[in-house]
């Protein structure tokens, strides 16, 4: 599984990084995503709320 984020499409709500902080960061200015740092149903279930959806996993 891998988290696949579209910059142009994301409107910076930030519910990934609140909903997951494990794995959705920002750092450095730079948006970052930490794929071990949760589960991958954990992963899948922040990433459908993404309302832009800006994030999205390719298997």
């Amino acid at each position: 599984m891998k988290v696949i984020w579209d910059e142009d499409t994301c409107i910076h709500s930030g519910k990934c990084v609140q909903n997951l902080p494990s794995v959705f960061q920002v750092r450095d200015g730079r948006f970052v995503i930490v794929q071990d740092g949760a589960t991958q149903d954990e992963i899948a279930k922040t990433v459908g709320q993404c309302p832009s959806k800006a994030l999205r996993i390719d298997d």
